[in-house]
């Protein structure tokens, strides 16, 4: 009989309330400055929508890995080799960067604008899927801890950084002011990234559910907002 792995509790209750939270919070927050209805009532829908998909993934994330690595095939190692890197950092980076350079000196505002967003949306989202990683401590499914495992702040490990998958995270940050602007087509490049994550054995199914909605949340935030975001540091305002 397989043993069951013990569950951390703390980490469980830990994200299951911050899921379940999420479309509370949006649903009371005065975001009128920022959005009109119609985005307001799609982030809305997105974030319950992403409660309930990453609760399922989370109870269901061990029979989910080992329906996934026992349907390997040769065109799915193939297929998931190229798609992997579509969230690689190294990639996201040369090709925003290049897509950036390229609105300037064609002189497409529309290109420009939709590429500075993608930026913005792409270093909010390392820097809280980085935190996230750290905080939750979750170990990738190739250690065999199982999908419970949780040890907040490891030692800069790189196998108990599993939750939320960065790869997708980056992937949807990057992909997702694109697609609104241009064609919503191009979300299916972000969701193969997720997917490959998950066939890889790098990521529970959980883990790319939480990094495609950071992605998105981000992407769509700097997209469609009609004002400035202003931060302030000690009187210093940094502007969104």
């Amino acid at each position: 009989m397989r043993r069951i792995p013990p569950i951390d509790w703390n980490g469980t209750v830990g994200i299951m309330l911050m899921l379940v939270m999420l479309p509370c919070i949006l649903k009371s927050q005065d975001s009128t400055r920022f959005f009109d209805s119609k985005n307001r009532q799609v982030l809305y829908t997105a974030s319950l929508s992403s409660a309930v998909l990453f609760t399922g993934a989370f109870l269901a994330d061990q029979p989910l890995r080992e329906g996934v690595q026992l349907n390997h095939s040769s065109m799915g190692d193939a297929v998931s080799q190229y798609t992997n890197y579509l969230g690689d950092k190294r990639l996201v980076l040369s090709l925003n960067g290049a897509l950036l350079a390229t609105g300037y000196l064609v002189d497409d505002p529309g290109l420009f604008r939709t590429s500075w967003n993608a930026a913005k949306s792409v270093f909010s989202t390392a820097v809280l899927t980085e935190g996230l990683k750290h905080t939750f401590g979750r170990s990738r499914p190739y250690t065999e801890n199982g999908p419970r495992h949780f040890n907040s702040f490891p030692p800069n490990r790189h196998a108990f950084k599993s939750l939320p998958s960065g790869h997708t995270s980056l992937a949807f940050a990057f992909f997702t002011p694109f697609a609104e602007k241009y064609s919503r087509w191009l979300y299916i490049l972000p969701v193969s990234a997720g997917a490959a994550r998950i066939y890889k054995d790098k990521h529970w199914a959980s883990d790319v559910v939480l990094g495609a909605a950071i992605g998105f949340f981000t992407g769509y935030f700097f997209q469609h907002k009609n004002q400035h975001l202003e931060v302030s540091f000690n009187r210093i305002v940094v502007r969104f």
